[in-house]
């Protein structure tokens, strides 16, 4: 039985006859972290956008990388990708992609009516696992619009509690983006979630001002938002705002012991973090105490992070008071300390071939240890300890796979005392290099990179997706890498960022992340029973019905997507499933659906679009993006730093606009010709200049050179009884400017994009483009996979005025 559970696990020679004594039960511990594991994995989906500051009006061009799924690939047919407000989670606009092969490619224009704020896309695949998205992707980006706000509204607490009536008093303002009052504005607002404490109606006063009282003693932290809606003329603005509750701290700390736990009499690392509530990183120092002695100053750095060591004494309190400028705060305790118990250690949580660990216990006993990965062990030992004593412990990790791996130490009955997390095979990640053939460019110069992949394996090849874009279009706050998404943050949740783009490429910082983020998977002895998997897709149904009476039989439909026709047979109750391949279309087309049935008038059709699904759970999710604050309070007050002001979330909606993805000025089909007499021309979408293009005429085919006749916006003309549908897109290629134009201008800030580029190792892999007329830094990304791994890479050049 052995053989058949562990044909992955690497034994030592020494324990192999040991192990029949107690294979039942190391085989009962295997099963229990497997479906610990199987009930927590998820398919990995990395999602390459071409930036992550954007415009109104923008192109976004992005490569998805589907790199493990829960079942076969070829049940992954379609990629939801949602633009969705970070302030209160309203989706702006979604869009559907075809995946093939794990692999889905495209791009689309985000709205010209988006203003700016702090944004997200939120992607999803076609399937399910028990009923909840089997592969969910966030890209955190920054959206600098255009676009003047005519409503704005604000609101902050003006009175915590007035007297002692246990009333508090919220003040909201409506002004214009220009500070102007707004009078007479609709307010309706509500108190609380769980539980609605109080709702009103009212208007804003000539100052543009609005009172709200609320019930200060019965506000909780889990009953403490206002939401208001504001209304002025077309205008609507949806504010949510968390009230101060009664014991509310301004920050919270938590404790990191490493391997989980504060052991009496032994000495301990441990790693400490403070964050705001709102999931700011406070940078301060701290006081940490024995009783009423100070044991010593501690501090985290910029991430939120710090370190001590201390040897715990059961008998002792043991806390720490962070330091402000109005001296030591409140208390706060260090965790529980273990009368008896297990102390592990590593000088590293980053390791080649070895890895060395320390383990101390202050009792004599026999333990088991395991180097796991909640999927399969690969290597296990059983050690006495004595108490007091320290034993250093070896792994060879030739067998071990490269990524994260656990140490766990399970007492003689099997139960886990401490665990301890590490990275395996540091050294196994491929490098890439990205070389240009000068540092600094004219406008519209010609650009030739060099990309080499340096493997250990000479014949290890893959495929990237490769951007140029201005540097001011990347910002560190929504950097986002297939390495670190993959590797890390898909185990240990949302990191912080560092000083680089990239958390591997320091050793310092992922050491240090290890330490903080390391144990919070220690929850696998609690969940033993077995993990099911059901598995369903997404998919376009719908309904045939005539009148109030039921179909007597199956009827036709058919489909007119990308100038092809389908037909859609229903069962007999008039129920029908639309294939996503009758649903492809290009990059503005649309998709028709009618009953092919004589009088078909006489038919109605209920349509069921996962998008409204995907739409509604999205809505109901918040949001923190970790690590793009930082605050220090070691020379401010604590009620300076961290009032309600900072919680201020704001949605802007603008009434009787068309969201829609197509270009202002465009026919029914999408299509526009800009002010130089280009098709489509993407350098200028939204300019009101631009027109729709006329069947017959002859337009300039941009960077692909040439003229095209136009032959019309066939296939959509209006038809009564016919049912819109949201596509499917195809990928399309990227739009290659012009050069020799010189009437044209070129102000893209991704001045190249390309996907599915292949790569072999130890040759290199040539690519040529062009610069624009946007001058400063621009930087080359390049992401992708190989045959065993995954690789990350970046250059940046800077291009000057000719």
């Amino acid at each position: 039985m052995l053989t058949q559970l562990f044909r992955f696990v690497i034994l030592f020679a020494v324990l192999s006859s040991a192990l029949k004594g107690y294979g039942q039960k190391l085989d009962s511990i295997a099963d229990n972290l497997q479906n610990y594991g199987k009930h927590h994995a998820q398919s990995t989906l990395f999602v390459h956008f071409d930036k992550n500051v954007y415009t109104n009006n923008d192109q976004v061009w992005f490569t998805g990388y589907l790199l493990k799924g829960k079942t076969d690939l070829v049940n992954y047919h379609t990629l939801y990708i949602l633009l969705v407000n970070n302030q209160d989670s309203t989706v702006i606009m979604q869009d559907k992609f075809l995946i093939e092969k794990g692999l889905c490619f495209g791009n689309f224009m985000l709205p010209d009516s988006l203003p700016g704020g702090n944004y997200r896309f939120v992607v999803n695949t076609n399937l399910m696992i028990n009923n909840k998205s089997d592969a969910e992707f966030i890209q955190p980006i920054t959206v600098k619009s255009t676009i003047v706000n005519t409503l704005t509204a604000k609101v902050s607490v003006f009175k915590r509690n007035n007297g002692n009536n246990n009333t508090g008093t919220a003040l909201l303002k409506v002004l214009t983006s220009d500070n102007r009052f707004v009078e007479d504005a609709e307010i309706r607002y509500s108190i609380g979630t769980i539980k609605i404490l109080k709702k009103g109606i009212a208007k804003s006063s000539v100052i543009g001002e609005y009172m709200i009282d609320y019930p200060s003693d019965e506000i909780t932290a889990d009953n403490n938002l206002l939401a208001i809606t504001v209304k002025k003329g077309n205008d609507i603005r949806h504010v949510k705002y968390e009230l101060p509750y009664s014991g509310q701290q301004s920050y919270q700390v938590k404790f990191y012991p490493e391997g989980g736990y504060l052991v009496n009499g032994l000495a301990s690392k441990v790693g400490f973090e403070i964050k705001g509530f709102d999931g700011t990183s406070v940078k301060a120092k701290a006081l940490l105490y024995r009783d009423n002695e100070v044991l010593d100053t501690i501090a985290t750095n910029s991430l939120g992070f710090g370190f001590f060591n201390i040897q715990p004494n059961l008998n002792s309190k043991y806390y720490v008071k962070i330091l402000s400028a109005d001296g030591p705060g409140k208390t706060i305790s260090l965790p529980e300390i273990l009368k008896t118990g297990i102390t592990i250690s590593a000088t590293e949580n980053i390791c080649n071939n070895i890895l060395r660990i320390h383990l101390k216990s202050n009792f004599n006993t026999k333990v088991h240890l395991l180097l796991h990965n909640y999927s399969s062990i690969f290597l296990q030992s059983d050690l006495n300890l004595r108490a007091n004593m320290l034993q250093p412990v070896r792994f060879e990790l030739d067998s071990v796979p490269a990524g994260l791996n656990s140490v766990t130490v399970l007492d003689s009955l099997y139960r886990p005392l401490t665990e301890k997390i590490i990275f395996v095979h540091y050294d196994h990640l491929n490098n890439l290099s990205v070389a240009s053939d000068k540092e600094t460019y004219s406008t519209r110069d010609s650009v030739l990179v060099r990309l080499n992949l340096q493997s250990q394996r000479p014949w290890e090849s893959g495929f990237v997706s490769v951007a140029c874009v201005h540097a001011n279009r990347l910002t560190l706050a929504n950097e986002r890498n297939i390495v670190d998404y993959c590797l890390l943050e898909k185990e240990l949740g949302i990191l912080p960022n560092g000083m680089s783009g990239t958390r591997f490429s320091d050793r310092e910082l992922l050491n240090e992340l290890l330490m903080i983020k390391g144990w919070n998977r220690y929850k696998w002895p609690a969940e033993k029973q077995k993990y099911h998997a059901s598995i369903s897709s997404l998919e376009v149904t719908g309904q045939v019905k005539k009148g109030k009476k039921g179909l007597k039989a199956p009827v036709s439909l058919f489909t007119l997507a990308a100038n092809n026709v389908n037909t859609v047979k229903t069962d007999s109750t008039g129920r029908f499933t639309i294939p996503v391949e009758y649903l492809l279309i290009n990059d503005r087309g649309k998709v028709w659906l009618n009953v092919q049935e004589k009088s078909s008038s006489a038919y109605d059709l209920i349509l069921k679009d996962p998008l409204s699904q995907i739409e509604t759970n999205v809505s109901s999710q918040g949001y923190e993006n970790a690590g793009s604050k930082m605050i220090s309070i070691n020379d401010r007050s604590e009620s300076q730093l961290f009032t309600g002001g900072i919680r201020l979330k704001e949605v802007i909606i603008t009434a009787n606009r068309d969201e829609s993805l197509f270009h202002q000025h465009a026919n029914e089909c999408g299509d526009y010709v800009c002010t130089y007499n280009i098709l489509n021309c993407p350098n200028h979408p939204g300019d009101s200049g631009n027109r729709p293009p006329v069947k017959g005429q002859t337009y300039g085919n941009g960077g692909r050179g040439g003229s095209i006749r136009y032959v019309g916006c066939t296939g959509y003309e209006s038809k009564p009884n016919v049912y819109v549908l949201t596509g499917v897109k195809l990928p399309k290629d990227f739009y290659i400017s012009d050069i020799a134009n010189k009437n044209e201008p070129i102000n893209f800030a991704t001045v190249y994009w390309n996907y599915q580029l292949p790569l072999t190792a130890d040759k290199p892999t040539i690519i040529k483009f062009n610069t624009g007329d946007l001058t400063g830094k621009f930087r080359i990304v390049v992401q992708g996979v190989t045959d065993n791994g995954l690789i990350y890479g970046e250059k940046i050049i800077t291009v000057q005025h000719r």
